[in-house]
């Protein structure tokens, strides 16, 4: 038996291990490439729609950035009414306040109390006149005191002058004006 050759068919074998390695490891190596490659594809398909959708929601938020700048825009154009009603309504509420004034007088001013000048700015009213007394003065600032629209009266100078003559005074008040039935 010493006589036998192996070696031919040990090489055959050897021939035959090795092709079939590298075509196992080419079948691997196609495999792993064919499963990149389609790994790949799936990837950049999920970034290709997320990219859609990162697109998609920029364009909202730009025209959602367009509607939030009408909105300050009309925000601020309602202040601007606001504002125009309210001095409107202001203007309503005093528009009666010199009748209303020159109707309460008469009933608030003593006798022996005569009034020469009025001055009516800003809701204050100054008013310059002679007394016969100053306790015809305070009886005067009294009843503006307890006037439900006139408010702060204030006696700012009294000057002597001859017993004929009584005293010179100045006086201002304050003027709330007064609420109207459709505004109770």
């Amino acid at each position: 038996m010493s006589n036998i050759n192996l070696l031919p068919w040990r090489e055959a074998d050897k021939k035959s291990r090795q092709q079939r390695f590298f075509t196992l490891s080419g079948m691997s190596l196609g495999a792993t490439l064919l499963v990149m490659i389609m790994l790949n594809m799936v990837v950049g398909g999920y970034i290709s729609n997320q990219k859609q959708r990162n697109a998609l929601l920029m364009q909202e938020m730009q025209v959602i950035d367009v509607k939030l700048g009408k909105i300050k825009e009309l925000r601020g154009r309602k202040d601007k009414l606001q504002e125009r009603i309210d001095l409107i309504q202001s203007l309503q509420r005093s528009r009666n306040t010199p009748t209303q004034l020159m109707n309460t007088l008469p009933q608030l001013v003593p006798a022996g109390v005569n009034l020469a000048t009025l001055t009516f700015k800003n809701d204050i009213i100054k008013i310059h006149g002679t007394s016969d007394s100053n306790t015809r003065l305070a009886v005067l600032l009294r009843n503006i005191e307890e006037s439900t629209w006139l408010r702060d009266g204030n006696l700012d100078s009294i000057i002597a002058l001859s017993e004929a003559e009584g005293n010179r005074f100045e006086m201002r008040f304050s003027v709330t004006p007064m609420m109207t039935d459709e505004e109770i």
